[in-house]
């Protein structure tokens, strides 16, 4: 297998981007049939998997799909380094203070739930952690089309990036940033994480101080701070907005780009494959096909048609050796494109609809109106010991309901207390010690046609 380091996925992607999708095509093919033969060989879940398959692998729909559920119930046959366990990856995430340090001196872990509600842990290793950074650097950047005034400015604002995510946790987001910390201590002057679970005024007053040349964020953050920028409480004028982690609307993109005016490239991936697809800036999200196998399907796994959206995707890394995903399913809904895109890139271009939750707003004993990030809620619950899936809900301007399933072996009432205890703490950091806090009848529920587990949504608007 070749090998993985950031000079060589550079230069390789840059190369193949030129020699167009033939050239693209063939490295993919490679890396399929290697990456096969590897786990063949390293991995006993896929050796009994594969059992029966052809030795040589031509089509990745040779191969069986394969569900979170099943990778982790049999964690430590499916990962490659038989070092790496599902007991002491899940003890290292119990400790917070080793965020972004090295698991077993070798690999990057961040944690994740999904859109299917079942959390899991992701184990990098450094191909798949040279893969991010190399291909932002061959593909996502140039596609930012900055003109010299906007790199001037850009070096006059050093280079400041600001990121707004969940910390407190194994996030990927934050275990990204602190990683790249503690690889370089001097980056901290120049990369700061604001919390997302900090009340608005708080990451506004940080940031108007901070004043990055770069501001990364979900998308619902990103709506809360356009409407400080538009009040004149934010100040600030960043070259480049990069919203990431949840379903960008177009009219979420076009206020944030008046708002701020600056541009706005959407970042699509997950923590199983962070570079799925960067933004063109033309309309198009464009897979990076060399790297990832990316299959809209139906909800029988046949591929859907170009211009027709799928029920779900199935998303192979091409990279990451030591948890190899193939034929992932995950969740999103998309559509292959069907025209050429205007910005004359031969990788395939998609529409995108991911996480879809809402901003709620509640109701202060003062009868103001509250803003609260879905993202941020949602990273309080699903970080609650003994949560293994809930949906949050806003059933009025004063009251949010909790659909909360239990981990194994879990008591419900003992998991229930912990957890309102946490939610009513994080609500009263935002002025909302007023908001009633229920537990729901029922479970969490999937949606009956995409098979989603959305997470926070509001049925009242205040």
């Amino acid at each position: 297998m070749e090998k993985l380091t950031f000079s060589h996925i550079a230069w390789d992607t840059w190369k193949a981007t030129r020699g167009g999708m033939a050239a693209v095509t063939a490295r993919q093919q490679r890396r399929l049939r290697e990456l096969v033969a590897f786990v063949r060989a390293t991995s006993p879940f896929y050796a009994g998997k594969y059992q029966g398959l052809p030795n040589c692998i031509e089509d990745v729909r040779q191969l069986p799909p394969v569900l979170k559920p099943d990778l982790l119930k049999y964690f430590d046959d499916w990962v490659t380094d038989q070092q790496v366990t599902r007991t002491s990856v899940e003890a290292f995430v119990a400790d917070k203070s080793l965020v972004g340090h090295q698991y077993l001196g070798r690999y990057f872990v961040c944690t994740t739930s999904g859109t299917t509600g079942v959390p899991t842990v992701l184990v990098h290793d450094t191909g798949m952690l040279a893969l991010s950074s190399a291909v932002e650097l061959a593909r996502a950047v140039p596609a930012w089309g900055l003109t010299l005034s906007e790199w001037a400015r850009f070096a006059r604002l050093r280079g400041r990036v600001a990121a707004v995510f969940v910390t407190g946790g194994h996030f990927q987001g934050m275990a990204s940033m602190r990683r790249r910390h503690l690889d370089n201590p001097r980056r901290e002057k120049t990369a700061r994480m604001f919390s997302a679970l900090a009340p608005l005024h708080e990451i506004v007053e940080g940031l108007n101080d901070y004043q990055p040349a770069m501001l990364a964020a979900y998308p619902s953050s990103l709506a809360l701070l356009a409407a400080e920028q538009e009040e004149g409480r934010l100040r600030i004028h960043p070259v480049l907005v990069l919203p990431t982690g949840e379903t960008l609307t177009p009219a979420v993109r076009a206020r944030i780009e008046s708002a701020f005016r600056t541009r706005v490239r959407q970042n699509y991936g997950a923590s199983e494959m962070p570079v799925i697809a960067y933004d063109c800036g033309r309309g198009g999200l464009h897979v990076n096909a060399d790297w990832v196998i990316f299959e809209p399907v139906d909800e029988e796994y046949r591929p859907v048609p170009v211009g027709q959206a799928s029920r779900k995707v199935l998303v192979t890394n091409l990279a990451n050796r030591v948890q190899p995903f193939i034929r992932y399913e995950m969740g999103d809904i998309v559509t292959v494109t069907t025209e050429p895109c205007a910005c004359g890139s031969p990788l395939p271009s998609i529409i995108v609809e991911g996480r879809n939750d809402d901003i709620l707003r509640f109701t202060n004993l003062d009868g103001q109106s509250v803003p609260i990030a879905p993202m941020a809620l949602w990273s309080v619950i699903e970080d609650t010991p003994g949560v293994y899936r809930f949906q949050a809900i806003q059933t009025a301007p004063e009251r949010l309901q909790v659909r909360l399933q239990a981990k194994v072996g879990a008591e419900v009432r003992q998991v229930w207390a912990l957890l309102r205890q946490r939610v009513q703490g994080y609500l009263e950091r935002h002025g909302l010690g007023n908001v009633q806090i229920d537990l729901a009848p029922e479970p969490p529920t999937a949606s009956p046609v995409s098979g989603k587990f959305r997470h926070v949504w509001a049925e009242v608007k205040v």
